[in-house]
């Protein structure tokens, strides 16, 4: 298992990488809807976020992979 979290500036540029790393890989990873930071010591400091828990297949080389 691999967790994944994206974060950016805008909802737009979010949404778009998680559209190019979901186009790549062999198997579906589906991303949560872009959410809006709301912690209050970034304040004045806009930020979004994507996050996914990745199952590789049992088959898949990043199963076996020490990296």
């Amino acid at each position: 298992m691999v967790r994944l979290r994206l974060e950016g500036e805008t909802a737009e540029e979010v949404k778009m990488m998680a559209d190019t790393i979901e186009s790549v890989f062999p198997y579906s990873i589906g991303f949560s809807p872009v959410q809006e930071g709301k912690n209050p010591r970034y304040a004045g400091q806009q930020k979004f976020f994507s996050y996914a828990t990745v199952y590789p297949a049992t088959d898949s080389h990043l199963e076996n992979s020490s990296t």
